[in-house]
């Protein structure tokens, strides 16, 4: 949706709400294209209480709202992801909203993000298996490993070529289908697990109330997802930030650490797992991200891109080695 109607559902959900918008804030409208909004995501006061709001005419926020409620009840005493309290959702013509409480005020659980201490590393490692094991059961349908890959990597390979991601040297024909052929031949191995969508340093708030997940539904998702989510996360940064040999150690010492901190039931094949899962998510940075300048590298200059590229290619090529 194009930014002006956007606002305009923006405007009648504070009508309907009375949400007071802190001005002083950051604002986000993540981008599915040019003048094209996914959303729109604010800080403000409602009912006395510091929030963030989020309008979407595209994704079922009240459905997102009811899993989150779903998935509080299954708190524990270990530290897990936690989901910020939800105060209100609901639908209006054209669009659904969500208000939940803030977590201003926390850190991150990388401070040199994306390169961090091996004491970060565990710290990371254990947050992602302690909310693994704390995960209640979702019914999600029909919905197998193959429809999740054939789903994302038709939608990645239809964007490359109308991005023309081969001509333009983001990728080439071998890299893409060697890829497939990794990702396809091996899906026995997974299965569909609830998840959230995101799992990255910038996604979470460390609080002294512990750690808290932003603008991340839950989701049906491979086993070990999470773990190339965060892999991915940090290689976006990484790769304009640091050189590719220097990227290629720290993910070694990262799949390291998450492997040694899985619990039995998880560790069969958990790096092929991850493999997988990073070859799709590398498929997608280098078919769609970078050749439509999606965020980290929305304000880069060609030169930023092709240095950025280099190390997301370099990573790639890493991967795709038995």
């Amino acid at each position: 949706m194009d930014k002006t109607n956007l606002t305009i559902l923006y405007n009648k959900v504070v009508g309907l709400t009375g949400f007071q918008e802190d001005k002083k804030e950051k604002d986000w409208m993540p981008k599915l294209g040019p003048n094209d909004f996914r959303s729109v995501i604010r800080h403000g006061i409602y009912k006395g209480k510091k929030v963030v709001i989020k309008i979407s005419p595209h994704e079922d926020l009240v459905g997102i709202a009811n899993n989150f409620r779903r998935y509080q009840k299954a708190g524990v005493s270990r530290p897990v992801l936690q989901v910020p309290a939800i105060l209100r959702s609901g639908k209006i013509k054209g669009a659904q909203f969500l208000i939940q409480t803030s977590a201003q005020g926390g850190t991150r659980i990388l401070p040199q993000y994306p390169l961090s201490t091996q004491e970060e590393k565990e710290e990371a490692a254990t947050l992602y298996w302690n909310t693994v094991n704390n995960f209640p059961r979702f019914d999600f349908g029909e919905w197998a490993i193959s429809d999740y890959f054939l789903e994302r990597i038709d939608k990645r390979f239809t964007h490359g070529r109308e991005n023309g991601a081969v001509k333009s040297g983001f990728i080439t024909q071998q890299e893409k289908d060697k890829a497939a052929q990794i990702i396809f031949s091996n899906l026995q191995h997974l299965q569909v697990k609830p998840f959230f969508a995101h799992f990255a340093n910038t996604d979470i708030v460390k609080t002294e109330e512990g750690y808290f997940i932003w603008d991340a539904s839950i989701v049906p998702k491979p086993e070990a997802a999470g773990i190339a989510l965060w892999l991915w996360g940090a290689t976006l940064y990484a790769s304009y930030q640091l050189s590719a040999n220097e990227w290629l150690k720290e993910i070694e010492k990262w799949i390291d650490v998450f492997t040694k901190f899985a619990l039995k039931p998880h560790a069969e094949n958990l790096r092929l797992k991850i493999r997988i899962n990073f070859l799709e998510r590398l498929l997608g940075t280098l078919l769609v991200d970078l050749p439509l300048k999606r965020s980290p590298f929305q304000d880069f200059s060609d030169a930023e891109i092709k240095k950025a590229t280099k190390v997301i290619r370099a990573v790639l090529a890493k991967t795709l080695q038995p």
